[in-house]
């Protein structure tokens, strides 16, 4: 199970607003990592420079610190991580940068659709909009991977602290430094993440 701001497995109770109502977070993102395993067998099955190409588009900011063999490992590792639900996995900021850009995809081919196309990829939405700002202010505990290398590496110390960007594995995401072993596996919590209700 993957650890996110709130638990994705709890069912989510109906908002009074209608924003996103009726989705899903772990319907989202499993459509999402899904998706992912077919796009890499086929960017595996197209020539590499096209392949390259269609990869950068699809993953525009993971990419830039990984290839398409070490991505789709990522896609692998959190599809599983997602899907076995005998122990939480603490996602890091490697992580979070590829189900970003894994969701950002889904959410534009979901939004650029047509409503009968929609209603297809989204039955519960009855084709309404996704406000994907919305879902990451939920799920997400922020989106610092996003941040301009420059402005990131001429903060001092303390100003990352108070903005929370303390993840071991920020500075490597931003400068886009290939990930270590250890930081490309998905780490286990020792306790359950969220309080029993």
């Amino acid at each position: 199970m993957l650890i996110f701001k709130k638990n994705i497995y709890e069912p989510t109770p109906h908002p009074e607003s209608n924003v996103n109502q009726g989705l899903e977070p772990y319907d989202f993102i499993f459509h999402s990592l899904m998706t992912d395993r077919e796009i890499f067998f086929g960017l595996n099955q197209l020539p590499e420079t096209e392949g390259l190409e269609k990869f950068k588009t699809l993953f525009p900011h993971a990419s830039l610190f990984g290839s398409v063999s070490m991505l789709n490992d990522f896609s692998r590792r959190l599809f599983e991580g997602l899907i076995d639900r005998s122990i939480w996995h603490i996602l890091n900021a490697y992580h979070l940068t590829y189900i970003f850009d894994s969701l950002h995809g889904t959410y534009e081919d979901y939004s650029y659709s047509e409503p009968q196309q929609r209603k297809e990829i989204f039955p519960e939405l009855d084709g309404a909009s996704i406000d994907f700002d919305d879902f990451l202010d939920n799920y997400f505990f922020g989106t610092p991977f996003l941040i301009n290398a420059e402005r990131f590496n001429n903060m001092d110390s303390e100003e990352k602290k108070s903005l929370k960007l303390t993840d071991p594995c920020l500075f490597g995401v931003i400068n886009q430094l290939i990930p270590a072993e250890e930081e490309s596996r998905l780490q286990t919590a020792t306790e359950t993440p969220y309080l029993e209700k």
